[in-house]
């Protein structure tokens, strides 16, 4: 699954002689189908101060993130600028690199409920659409307070998870990507969108992922555990502070 938009790679053969199979009749192999019913997902925790010119969003252990809603650019740190503007309760946002819209957002509350729903434009493939449900554990009114984020959803998921395993490389397409990533089996770092990621071989039954961001930091480590039978692959993210987060899914084999 995404957290902050890449493809997966699964991992190798630690030994030919000891695990002969992964390169020629790998179980990993084939497409795998999300269950829905199974998903387990809890969220971060964050408080968000909101002023007559905007809001702050506070997280424990990062900066805080002040957002301008004076209706004009305002910069960011990493070069790109976010317009901001305010009605009622609902605050939209457009934030722009080289002149380029890389993303639209609003973000709304309702009572218990802050909903944060954003359309990005990437450089490479297609527009998508990302919406995270927040539920209040305190303050108010509108957006200002303490919330636990509860759901996601993703425009671009399918809910099909596709491995190929093929000597020493795998063709690995996540549930939300257009195209598979091919990707040494050495547990090496691998370029993607945004940063790497790097896959190492726990045992013949469990895959680990993990994800760093273009600082070389860790943003996501992942967990794919086959079952004895080979038909069910259990997918266990958690992602580190300052937004801890921990998801579980289950894939069968289509």
């Amino acid at each position: 699954m995404k957290a902050f938009g890449t493809t997966l790679c699964a991992a190798a053969c630690l030994a030919v002689l000891s695990l002969p199979c992964l390169a020629q009749t790998s179980q990993w192999n084939g497409s795998w189908k999300a269950d829905p019913a199974s998903l387990t997902y809890e969220g971060p925790t964050y408080t968000v101060e909101t002023t007559a010119d905007g809001y702050t969003l506070k997280r424990s252990g990062a900066p805080d993130i002040k957002t301008n809603c004076n209706g004009q650019p305002n910069s960011n740190p990493d070069g790109s600028t976010t317009t901001c503007t305010k009605s009622g309760d609902t605050y939209q946002l457009e934030t722009k690199r080289d002149g380029k819209t890389t993303s639209k957002g609003t973000i709304s509350s309702s009572g218990r409920t802050l909903t944060r729903k954003t359309e990005f434009y990437p450089v490479e493939g297609s527009p998508f659409t990302m919406t995270f449900e927040s539920e209040r554990v305190s303050g108010g009114p509108g957006a200002a307070g303490t919330w636990k984020q509860t759901k996601f959803n993703e425009s671009q998921d399918t809910g099909i998870l596709s491995i190929q395993v093929n000597g020493d490389t795998v063709a690995f397409k996540e549930t939300d990507n257009d195209q598979p990533v091919e990707c040494k089996l050495d547990g090496t770092d691998t370029k993607v969108p945004n940063g790497s990621m790097s896959v190492k071989l726990a045992d013949p039954h469990t895959l680990k992922v993990t994800y760093k961001g273009n600082d070389g930091k860790v943003r996501r480590e992942n967990t794919f555990e086959l079952s004895a039978d080979g038909k069910t692959v259990t997918e266990t993210d958690v992602t580190p502070a300052p937004t801890p987060s921990k998801m579980s899914l289950k894939f069968h084999k289509s």
